[in-house]
C-alpha cells in the first residue's frame, strides 16, 4: 500500500503548486485535483510497476492520464478553464520531478 501512498502524495503536492502557481485558485479545483489524482495515479503506479514498463510505454500511460483528468476536471468543475492544458502542464511537472526525485533514498526513508 505504501508503494502507491508516497507517489500519489507526491504527485497531489506537485500538481496542487503548479496549479496554485499558475494562478488557480479555489477549493472546488483543488478538491477537484485531489479526487483525480486519487482516481488516476494508483492505476497508472500499479500498471507501472506490475509490468515494469519501459520509459515510452509510461510516457504513453501519462498522455492517457492527461486526457482522463482533464476530462474529469471539465465534467467536475464546469467553468471555463483551459482542463486539458492544465492537466498537461500539472502532469508534465510531476513527471519530470519525479524522473528527478532519488527514489531510491526515498523508499529508504520510509520504509
Amino acid at each position: 500500500m505504501i508503494f502507491y501512498t508516497i507517489p500519489l502524495a507526491f504527485t497531489i503536492i506537485i500538481e496542487t503548486l503548479v496549479v496554485y502557481l499558475l494562478g488557480f485558485r479555489g477549493k472546488k479545483l483543488y478538491f477537484s485535483l485531489l479526487f483525480v489524482n486519487i482516481l488516476t495515479n494508483p492505476i497508472l503506479n500499479y500498471i507501472v510497476m506490475k509490468y515494469s514498463l519501459d520509459f515510452y510505454s509510461v510516457v504513453g500511460l501519462e498522455i492517457i492520464v492527461v486526457l482522463v483528468e482533464g476530462l474529469l476536471l471539465k465534467m467536475i468543475i464546469k467553468g471555463n478553464l483551459p482542463y486539458f492544458r492544465l492537466s498537461f502542464i500539472m502532469n508534465a511537472v510531476s513527471f519530470l520531478v519525479g524522473l528527478w526525485l532519488p527514489w531510491r533514498v526515498i523508499w529508504e526513508i520510509f520504509l
